[in-house]
C-alpha cells in the first residue's frame, strides 16, 4: 500500500485483511449459488444435528482465518520473496513430519522433492545474509 491517503483510510493491516477476507466472501456467494445452492438445505440438516460437522466446520474456519491474518502480518513485515520462501520451507517441514507421524515410506522421489525444497530455502537464506552483509538489496 504504497498511497499515503488509502493507507490511512484503511489503517492496520488487520483492516486490510479484513476488507480482503468480506470482499472475498461477498464475491464467492453467486458461486455457491450457481454451483451448489440446491444442496443448500442439505447441508444445513446436517449442520445442525451433526456436531462433528459443526465444531470441525467452525474451528477450521477460524484456524484458516487465523493463519490468514497471520500470513498477511508477516508479508507486511518482510517481503513477497522471504514469505514465499517460507511457505515452501512450511510445505516441506509439513510433508516430512506428515510422512514420518504416519509412518509413510519416503520414496527416493519424495526425498529429492523436499531436499530441493529445502536446499532452497537455505540457498536463498545464505545468499540474503550475504548480499545484506555487503549492502546489496534485492527487495522491493
Amino acid at each position: 500500500m504504497e498511497t499515503e491517503r488509502l493507507k490511512q483510510r484503511i489503517g492496520s493491516v488487520r483492516n486490510q485483511f479484513a476488507i480482503v477476507s468480506i470482499l472475498s466472501f461477498l464475491l464467492s456467494i453467486p458461486l455457491l449459488i450457481a454451483m451448489e445452492g440446491s444442496k443448500w438445505g442439505q447441508f444445513v440438516e446436517l449442520f445442525k444435528k451433526n456436531k462433528a460437522v459443526s465444531t470441525n466446520l467452525i474451528a477450521s474456519g477460524l484456524r484458516f482465518c487465523g493463519y490468514n491474518e497471520l500470513a498477511t502480518m508477516t508479508l507486511k513485515k518482510t517481503g513477497a520473496v522471504t514469505q514465499s520462501m517460507a511457505n515452501t520451507a512450511k510445505r516441506v517441514i509439513v510433508i516430512v513430519g506428515v510422512a514420518i507421524a504416519l509412518g509413510e515410506s519416503l520414496d527416493p522421489i519424495k526425498l529429492i522433492g523436499c531436499s530441493i525444497g529445502i536446499g532452497g530455502v537455505f540457498l536463498y537464506s545464505v545468499i540474503d545474509q550475504l548480499l545484506t552483509k555487503k549492502n546489496i538489496v534485492f527487495r522491493n
